[in-house]
């Protein structure tokens, strides 16, 4: 007599461990952007997520990793394809090569990537725009606010209410 096998599960596949109690992100992030990131050669995700800390501000501002194609071996001799956002600013990190190289290969441990591919196109990322400096409150202004929440018995939300205005009057 033949036993019956049950079907294995399509889709959502039941994980080994079992319970509900929530999980460290830094458990699980690799495994979730595998395959996401997988298809871009950036298999790890770190030097996507870390760009600035390895490169620093200034590089990282104007540049992003784009894909990771590695050697047959799929670990080193790897061509990093960068994405700058100008052509001067691609001129400037050709002549900064050895260096950007020597940060990359630090961060990964070992000779990881050995030349670097420019792709001149935007980053694709918003610029978040530059906030104005808030407007300090005349004194004919401060004294009009003071007069207003005057009557509020409370100390701790007459001072509320008066940051609250001030904030609102120097927007205007």
């Amino acid at each position: 007599m033949a036993k019956k096998t049950t079907p294995k599960p399509v889709g959502i596949i039941p994980s080994d461990r079992r319970g509900r109690s929530p999980r460290a992100l830094s458990q699980t992030i690799n495994r979730l952007t595998k395959s996401m990131l997988g298809r871009h050669g950036l298999v790890r995700g770190t030097l996507l997520t870390k760009w600035h800390d390895v490169v620093g501000e200034k590089l990282s501002s104007h540049t992003s990793p784009e894909k990771i194609v590695f050697a047959r071996d799929g670990k080193s001799g790897g061509i990093l394809h960068l994405r700058c956002d100008s052509g001067a600013f691609a001129t400037q990190v050709q002549h900064q090569e050895l260096q950007i190289l020597e940060r990359i290969n630090t961060f990964f441990g070992y000779k990881a990537i050995v030349r670097i591919k420019l792709i001149q196109a935007p980053l694709g990322r918003k610029r978040m725009p530059r906030v104005k400096p808030p407007i300090p409150l005349s004194s004919h202004q401060a004294q009009k606010l003071s007069e207003t929440v005057a009557s509020v018995e409370d100390d701790e939300l007459r001072a509320a209410l008066e940051r609250l205005g001030a904030s609102i009057l120097r927007r205007t």
